[in-house]
């Protein structure tokens, strides 16, 4: 059992829970110190949270005592915790409330947003709110976020990857995402990058080129992220196409970047977080600066022949200038791959 990071346990106007609601949920907390989940008792366990649910609202006041609490019980280090279903018993709980439905539910879903710092956990409820209740709690789940990287950036949740608020940001953010992002530039060096070259209709691109525009750039850390992220929208960006080819051109481009800038526009694309699955065409990163976790890939089966000739026409731009031997190189390598991909069937 462990404390759930938590802004603050408000007090609570909720209806006092029924006694069999109460008992069902205690039924939940599995205490890891009694030995493995059995298969006897992951089905007892399921049983009891199937029971929970079709209790339906009756359920809600029972769930909201438990969760404001903000305690945990993980099953994901308990041998046969796998078979739950379920990677803990707040996200049992959460996903119970989802199950419910209902303006009771969804109330206590919001509650529990308002109350949480965990990355995780409040990307699960933005995405849950948005499903139940799209635009209506979009600005509450970008605040929840926002308020979340202010603790983070004070040191008061250490140890936790804050990736999933980026994730809220970018999807829910809007165009005040971007404005959030450049706050955060200098905590998230990669995550805010990532971020903003992932917004929608480009709107990310103007602060990646201020990124790496900025003459303190360097000494923020900020601007090697921004190069590579300037690199990998460059396939739909003409100005960040030219961008790229005027930091080169003023060799403003360290023989240390142009790995990573050889490699987006060769068709890898970098993503937060840690690959569902290990390959090795997949590369991961992790930064301790901000706890960051990142990885690329390949993407190159989604572009298309005018996309490949473009980037091909910008690395031979690239090529044209007197760069790092190391550059000539991983911008050879790119172009080959590219090439290749051109001259295949599909």
């Amino acid at each position: 059992m462990q404390a759930n990071a938590a802004n603050s346990s408000p007090a609570s106007s909720r209806p006092e829970p029924s006694p069999y609601a109460r008992q069902l949920v205690a039924s939940l907390q599995l205490d890891p110190s009694q030995g493995p989940i059995t298969p006897e008792k992951a089905a007892q366990w399921k049983l009891s949270l199937q029971q929970l649910v079709q209790q339906g609202a009756v359920a809600v006041p029972a769930i909201s005592e438990f969760l404001e609490k903000n305690l945990d019980f993980s099953f994901t280090s308990v041998p046969g915790g796998d078979s739950l279903g379920a990677s803990s018993m707040r996200m049992a709980l959460l996903e119970a409330l989802q199950a419910i439905g209902g303006a009771e539910a969804l109330s206590a879903t919001a509650q529990t947003l308002q109350t949480t710092s965990d990355p995780r956990e409040i990307a699960w409820l933005a995405r849950s709110l948005e499903q139940q209740a799209p635009e209506q709690y979009r600005q509450m789940a970008v605040a929840a976020a926002n308020e979340a990287l202010a603790m983070a950036a004070a040191g008061k949740l250490e140890g936790r990857d804050v990736a999933p608020l980026f994730e809220v940001l970018q999807q829910l953010g809007g165009a005040q995402a971007v404005v959030d992002l450049a706050k955060v530039t200098g905590n998230w060096n990669y995550y805010a990058a990532i971020t903003l070259a992932n917004l929608s209709d480009g709107s990310g691109v103007p602060a990646l080129i201020q990124m790496v525009q900025d003459p303190d750039a360097a000494v923020k850390g900020t601007r090697a992220a921004a190069l590579q992220m300037l690199a990998q929208v460059s396939a739909s960006s003409p100005e960040a196409r030219e961008v790229l080819f005027e930091q080169a051109q003023r060799g403003k481009i360290p023989a240390s970047s142009w790995p990573g800038i050889a490699a987006v526009l060769g068709g890898d694309t970098f993503q937060m977080g840690k690959p569902e699955s290990a390959s090795s065409d997949i590369k991961t990163y992790h930064l301790t600066r901000g706890n960051q976790n990142y990885f690329s890939g390949s993407n190159l089966a989604g572009w298309s022949s005018a996309q490949i000739n473009e980037q091909l026409a910008l690395i031979s731009r690239l090529l044209s200038l007197n760069l790092h031997p190391s550059a000539i190189q991983t911008l050879q390598s790119s172009r080959a791959t590219l090439s290749g991909m051109l001259n295949t069937p599909k």
